[in-house]
């Protein structure tokens, strides 16, 4: 399961005293011995590694808010960070009061979410929904893991990120990595053209999905998640997933880790949307006669990417939560598009990514799902 972004790829990082303080200005001053500490490494859910290409831009971080909140639910602290470019970590550290649990809100690239509504239906940015907590405000929690918002993804714009991790501060500090996760699913579709000429795809669509989430994700605390989780933290399970898929590429990975399915969606979502995108012109594959295994396929010249917001679309008769969700393919030579739904692809939680593998064959395509992964494989489910 390889989570690119999405359901996703995490290197946990374990960093020196001496260079978290180097790398932030922000930073307070590096607390006494006496006092309680909060040393933050805030990283995306998943990092760089060797052979696995760049994460982009809009991917990464951008600026990233610290809300800590007392045990009794009132504010303690409430930070904003600007970043010096698209970042995968930042290192922070807070003095925080001792002997007490806590809850730590994180944020990245809030400035993408220019309007947000909650359950009373009131319009504001993000910011300032933020910059209305000061410290000792309460209520915050409640507040907002009632926000929701129509993600706007286009032109490269940096992805809303969130977590909330809670923290029991019976000694003098914590120090570990905290993941952010971002608030979108990320689908990229290869197009594999074995025919002898170029292939046109003049649309292609995706169905079914949402057009508005919730700031926070909403997992369930029901029976199925407990069991599914086995003790864990949801954002505890899909680190495990991603270091899980990043050893291998087997699809028989992802079914072993199982399909987070039991999540919400803000009653005001569209959850019928249709995704569409315009023209992909797929080339003629490079045949080597005498050196079979030379051969290559032809590809689009611009690999189509895009984003959709976490989205829920019930499989007919489902018991158990399973989703499903059909794309259509519509080429030139041809009056009536190609329409299935996807193989592999059983639920569509914030941070998937889904990476679709099409082959064009003189009489067929073949169509291949691999969710969470962000290295192609071989074509291994055909239609």
């Amino acid at each position: 399961m390889k989570p690119n972004i999405i359901h996703s790829i995490v290197v946990c990082l374990t960093a020196a005293l001496p260079f978290m303080v180097a790398c932030s200005s922000q930073n307070e001053s590096l607390p006494d011995t006496t006092d309680a500490a909060l040393y933050l490494n805030i990283a995306t859910l998943e990092q760089t590694k060797s052979g696995v290409v760049e994460l982009p831009g809009n991917e990464k971080m951008h600026s990233v808010r610290v809300v800590v909140l007392h045990e009794n639910g009132t504010v303690e602290h409430n930070r904003h960070y600007s970043l010096e470019g698209a970042q995968e970590k930042k290192y922070i550290i807070l003095k925080v009061s001792p002997n007490e649990k806590k809850k730590i809100f994180l944020f990245a690239n809030e400035e993408n979410v220019s309007v947000m509504e909650d359950v009373t239906g009131e319009n504001q940015t993000l910011t300032d929904f933020f910059n209305s907590y000061n410290e000792n405000s309460s209520g915050f929690a409640d507040a907002v893991n009632g926000l929701y918002f129509a993600p706007d993804y286009s032109g490269g714009k940096p992805i809303p990120m969130s977590s909330m991790y809670e923290i029991d501060f019976t000694e003098g500090k914590v120090e570990k990595t905290f993941y952010v996760v971002r608030v979108a699913t990320k689908f990229t579709v290869n197009f594999m053209n074995w025919r002898n000429e170029e292939v046109t795809v003049t649309s292609f669509t995706l169905a079914s999905h949402a057009d508005k989430n919730f700031l926070m994700a909403r997992v369930r605390d029901s029976e199925q998640n407990r069991k599914f989780f086995d003790g864990k933290t949801w954002i505890e399970w899909l680190k495990d997933v991603s270091d899980a898929s990043s050893e291998t590429d087997d699809y028989t990975t992802t079914e072993a880790a199982g399909w987070l399915k039991d999540y919400e969606l803000p009653t005001q979502a569209d959850k019928a949307k249709t995704y569409t995108h315009g023209t992909v012109t797929v080339g003629k594959p490079t045949v080597d006669i005498n050196y079979p295994d030379n051969s290559k396929p032809g590809v689009a010249k611009n690999v189509p990417v895009f984003y959709l917001p976490e989205s829920m679309n019930l499989k007919k008769d489902a018991t158990d939560g399973e989703q499903e969700y059909t794309m259509s393919i519509q080429i030139q030579e041809r009056e009536e598009p190609f329409t299935f739904p996807l193989p592999n692809l059983k639920a569509l939680f914030r941070n998937t990514h889904v990476v679709v593998n099409i082959t064009f064959n003189s009489r067929e395509i073949m169509v291949d799902v691999i969710p969470y992964s962000n290295v192609p494989l071989e074509p291994v489910f055909g239609l």
